[in-house]
Protein backbone atom coordinates (compact mmCIF):
# COMPACT_ATOMS: atom_id res chain seq x y z
CA UNK A 1 0.00 0.00 0.00
CA UNK A 2 1.09 3.70 -0.47
CA UNK A 3 1.69 4.49 3.15
CA UNK A 4 0.67 8.14 3.85
CA UNK A 5 0.65 7.16 7.67
CA UNK A 6 3.89 9.51 7.80
CA UNK A 7 3.13 12.48 5.76
CA UNK A 8 3.93 15.89 7.03
CA UNK A 9 0.69 18.01 7.59
CA UNK A 10 -1.16 19.61 10.78
CA UNK A 11 -2.63 17.41 13.97
CA UNK A 12 -6.43 17.98 12.28
CA UNK A 13 -6.63 13.43 12.21
CA UNK A 14 -4.95 12.70 15.21
CA UNK A 15 -8.28 12.11 16.98
CA UNK A 16 -9.58 9.81 14.18
CA UNK A 17 -6.08 8.50 12.41
CA UNK A 18 -6.52 4.90 13.75
CA UNK A 19 -10.01 4.22 11.93
CA UNK A 20 -8.41 6.08 9.10
CA UNK A 21 -5.94 3.62 8.65
CA UNK A 22 -8.01 0.42 9.66
CA UNK A 23 -9.85 2.41 6.14
CA UNK A 24 -6.96 2.27 4.02
CA UNK A 25 -6.02 -0.95 5.19
CA UNK A 26 -9.82 -2.52 4.29
CA UNK A 27 -9.91 -0.63 0.98
CA UNK A 28 -6.18 -1.60 -0.15
CA UNK A 29 -6.88 -5.40 0.74
CA UNK A 30 -10.41 -5.66 -0.81
CA UNK A 31 -9.18 -4.26 -4.10
CA UNK A 32 -6.05 -6.32 -4.26
CA UNK A 33 -8.46 -9.43 -4.18
CA UNK A 34 -10.12 -8.76 -6.64
CA UNK A 35 -8.01 -7.70 -8.67
CA UNK A 36 -5.52 -10.72 -8.26
CA UNK A 37 -9.21 -12.89 -9.04
CA UNK A 38 -9.63 -10.81 -12.42
CA UNK A 39 -6.12 -11.65 -13.44
CA UNK A 40 -6.02 -15.51 -12.90
CA UNK A 41 -9.77 -15.71 -14.91
CA UNK A 42 -8.44 -13.34 -17.61
CA UNK A 43 -5.40 -15.42 -18.13
CA UNK A 44 -6.84 -18.77 -17.91
CA UNK A 45 -8.84 -17.37 -20.80
CA UNK A 46 -7.74 -14.10 -22.12
CA UNK A 47 -9.52 -11.93 -24.49
CA UNK A 48 -8.95 -8.23 -24.93
CA UNK A 49 -12.08 -7.22 -25.00
CA UNK A 50 -12.64 -8.09 -21.32
CA UNK A 51 -9.19 -6.43 -20.69
CA UNK A 52 -10.62 -3.33 -22.80
CA UNK A 53 -13.89 -3.63 -20.38
CA UNK A 54 -12.06 -3.85 -16.84
CA UNK A 55 -9.60 -0.73 -18.01
CA UNK A 56 -12.86 1.02 -19.30
CA UNK A 57 -14.50 2.01 -15.66
CA UNK A 58 -11.21 2.71 -14.38
CA UNK A 59 -10.38 5.43 -17.22
CA UNK A 60 -13.74 7.05 -16.55
CA UNK A 61 -12.25 7.42 -13.18
CA UNK A 62 -9.23 9.35 -13.95
CA UNK A 63 -11.57 12.25 -15.73
CA UNK A 64 -13.78 12.32 -13.06
CA UNK A 65 -11.07 13.11 -10.50
CA UNK A 66 -10.05 16.13 -13.18
CA UNK A 67 -13.48 17.49 -12.80
CA UNK A 68 -13.49 17.29 -9.29
CA UNK A 69 -10.21 18.55 -8.63
CA UNK A 70 -10.91 21.70 -10.31
CA UNK A 71 -14.43 22.40 -9.07
CA UNK A 72 -12.40 21.62 -5.83
CA UNK A 73 -10.06 24.50 -6.44
CA UNK A 74 -13.03 27.01 -7.51
CA UNK A 75 -15.33 26.43 -5.08
CA UNK A 76 -13.10 26.22 -1.78
CA UNK A 77 -9.56 26.79 -3.28
CA UNK A 78 -9.34 30.48 -1.41
CA UNK A 79 -9.32 28.24 1.89
CA UNK A 80 -6.14 26.88 1.28
CA UNK A 81 -2.64 28.27 1.36
CA UNK A 82 -1.53 28.93 -2.44
CA UNK A 83 0.94 26.19 -2.38
CA UNK A 84 -1.97 23.71 -1.81
CA UNK A 85 -3.94 24.93 -4.72
CA UNK A 86 -0.52 24.59 -7.00
CA UNK A 87 -0.22 20.94 -5.57
CA UNK A 88 -4.17 20.25 -6.34
CA UNK A 89 -3.84 21.37 -9.75
CA UNK A 90 -0.78 19.49 -10.39
CA UNK A 91 -2.85 16.59 -9.55
CA UNK A 92 -5.72 17.04 -11.66
CA UNK A 93 -2.95 17.69 -14.58
CA UNK A 94 -1.50 14.63 -14.25
CA UNK A 95 -5.03 12.47 -13.83
CA UNK A 96 -6.04 14.19 -17.11
CA UNK A 97 -2.55 12.65 -18.31
CA UNK A 98 -3.46 8.72 -17.25
CA UNK A 99 -6.97 9.29 -19.15
CA UNK A 100 -5.41 9.86 -22.55
CA UNK A 101 -2.60 6.96 -21.51
CA UNK A 102 -5.57 4.72 -20.86
CA UNK A 103 -7.99 5.79 -23.40
CA UNK A 104 -5.17 4.74 -25.63
CA UNK A 105 -4.82 1.81 -23.80
CA UNK A 106 -8.29 0.87 -24.12
CA UNK A 107 -8.29 1.59 -28.00
CA UNK A 108 -5.71 -0.56 -28.58
CA UNK A 109 -7.42 -3.52 -26.69
CA UNK A 110 -10.55 -2.59 -29.00
CA UNK A 111 -12.73 -1.28 -26.27
CA UNK A 112 -14.05 2.56 -26.27
CA UNK A 113 -13.09 5.22 -23.98
CA UNK A 114 -15.79 6.30 -21.60
CA UNK A 115 -17.17 9.90 -21.95
CA UNK A 116 -20.08 9.53 -19.67
CA UNK A 117 -19.95 7.68 -16.18
CA UNK A 118 -20.13 3.87 -17.15
CA UNK A 119 -22.76 1.59 -14.88
CA UNK A 120 -20.15 0.33 -12.95
CA UNK A 121 -18.96 3.82 -11.71
CA UNK A 122 -21.90 5.53 -11.26
CA UNK A 123 -22.10 4.67 -7.17
CA UNK A 124 -18.50 5.74 -6.69
CA UNK A 125 -19.07 9.12 -9.25
CA UNK A 126 -22.16 10.13 -7.51
CA UNK A 127 -20.21 9.77 -3.88
CA UNK A 128 -17.59 11.55 -4.31
CA UNK A 129 -19.87 14.89 -6.00
CA UNK A 130 -22.35 14.32 -3.20
CA UNK A 131 -19.12 14.97 -0.73
CA UNK A 132 -17.94 17.80 -2.70
CA UNK A 133 -21.38 19.35 -2.07
CA UNK A 134 -21.82 19.08 1.74
CA UNK A 135 -18.18 20.11 2.95
CA UNK A 136 -14.97 21.60 1.45
CA UNK A 137 -12.49 18.37 2.73
CA UNK A 138 -15.56 15.48 2.17
CA UNK A 139 -14.48 14.91 -1.42
CA UNK A 140 -11.20 15.06 -0.80
CA UNK A 141 -11.50 12.66 2.05
CA UNK A 142 -13.39 10.26 -0.59
CA UNK A 143 -10.79 10.48 -2.63
CA UNK A 144 -8.03 9.69 -0.80
CA UNK A 145 -9.39 6.47 0.12
CA UNK A 146 -10.63 5.58 -3.55
CA UNK A 147 -7.00 6.51 -4.50
CA UNK A 148 -5.43 4.49 -1.83
CA UNK A 149 -8.11 1.61 -3.08
CA UNK A 150 -6.75 1.84 -6.61
CA UNK A 151 -2.89 1.36 -5.59
CA UNK A 152 -4.60 -2.45 -4.13
CA UNK A 153 -4.44 -3.09 -7.78
CA UNK A 154 -0.76 -2.37 -8.98
CA UNK A 155 1.25 -5.31 -8.49
CA UNK A 156 -1.61 -7.79 -9.67
CA UNK A 157 -1.70 -5.53 -12.46
CA UNK A 158 2.13 -5.26 -13.35
CA UNK A 159 2.13 -9.15 -12.96
CA UNK A 160 -1.11 -10.49 -14.84
CA UNK A 161 -0.83 -7.70 -17.48
CA UNK A 162 3.03 -8.45 -17.87
CA UNK A 163 1.64 -12.37 -18.53
CA UNK A 164 -0.20 -11.76 -21.69
CA UNK A 165 2.13 -9.53 -22.87
CA UNK A 166 0.21 -6.30 -22.52
CA UNK A 167 3.51 -4.05 -21.83
CA UNK A 168 1.48 -1.00 -22.45
CA UNK A 169 -0.48 -1.65 -19.51
CA UNK A 170 2.04 -2.27 -17.39
CA UNK A 171 4.11 1.03 -18.37
CA UNK A 172 0.65 3.01 -17.81
CA UNK A 173 0.23 1.58 -14.47
CA UNK A 174 3.96 2.08 -13.32
CA UNK A 175 3.92 6.03 -13.76
CA UNK A 176 0.53 5.86 -12.33
CA UNK A 177 1.51 4.12 -8.90
CA UNK A 178 4.16 6.95 -8.87
CA UNK A 179 2.15 9.75 -9.53
CA UNK A 180 -0.61 8.21 -7.10
CA UNK A 181 2.01 8.42 -4.10
CA UNK A 182 1.95 11.98 -4.29
CA UNK A 183 -1.61 12.13 -4.45
CA UNK A 184 -2.11 9.91 -1.91
CA UNK A 185 -0.18 12.14 0.47
CA UNK A 186 -1.16 15.06 -0.82
CA UNK A 187 -4.57 13.90 0.32
CA UNK A 188 -3.96 13.55 4.01
CA UNK A 189 -1.83 16.58 4.22
CA UNK A 190 -4.60 18.27 2.87
CA UNK A 191 -6.49 16.68 5.14
CA UNK A 192 -4.59 16.74 8.38
CA UNK A 193 -3.80 20.57 7.99
CA UNK A 194 -7.46 21.96 7.48
CA UNK A 195 -9.62 19.57 9.63
CA UNK A 196 -9.59 22.23 12.61
CA UNK A 197 -12.66 20.73 14.33
CA UNK A 198 -15.03 17.71 15.47
CA UNK A 199 -17.55 18.41 12.89
CA UNK A 200 -14.68 18.89 9.98
CA UNK A 201 -13.22 15.28 11.33
CA UNK A 202 -17.08 13.91 11.21
CA UNK A 203 -17.19 14.62 7.67
CA UNK A 204 -14.43 13.58 6.35
CA UNK A 205 -15.23 9.97 8.80
CA UNK A 206 -18.31 9.92 6.92
CA UNK A 207 -16.74 10.55 3.09
CA UNK A 208 -14.34 7.77 4.31
CA UNK A 209 -16.39 5.36 5.21
CA UNK A 210 -19.24 5.71 2.38
CA UNK A 211 -16.21 5.27 0.25
CA UNK A 212 -14.77 2.01 1.76
CA UNK A 213 -18.78 1.01 1.59
CA UNK A 214 -18.85 1.95 -2.21
CA UNK A 215 -15.36 -0.72 -2.56
CA UNK A 216 -16.98 -3.10 -0.75
CA UNK A 217 -19.79 -3.98 -3.03
CA UNK A 218 -18.09 -3.00 -6.26
CA UNK A 219 -14.04 -4.36 -6.11
CA UNK A 220 -15.21 -7.75 -5.59
CA UNK A 221 -14.05 -10.99 -7.10
CA UNK A 222 -18.01 -11.62 -7.51
CA UNK A 223 -18.36 -8.41 -8.94
CA UNK A 224 -15.40 -9.43 -11.20
CA UNK A 225 -16.85 -12.18 -12.45
CA UNK A 226 -20.30 -10.37 -13.92
CA UNK A 227 -18.11 -7.90 -15.67
CA UNK A 228 -16.29 -10.35 -17.44
CA UNK A 229 -19.46 -12.55 -18.24
CA UNK A 230 -21.05 -9.44 -19.25
CA UNK A 231 -17.86 -8.21 -21.66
Amino acid sequence: MLDTRKVRGGNGLAPIDAEIDQILDDVFNITKEATESFFNAYNANPDTRVLASWLETRTWREIDYVFLLNEQIRRYGLRFQRNHITLLAKQSFQEAEHYEELGKAVESLGGIVPVTVPKAAVSWSNWLWECMDRHHLAAIAAWYVSETSASGSFEPTFKGAEVQGHTDVVRIYKQIEIDEKFHTGLGRQVLSTYAETDEDRAEILRAMRGMRDIAWKSFTPEVVAATMRAA
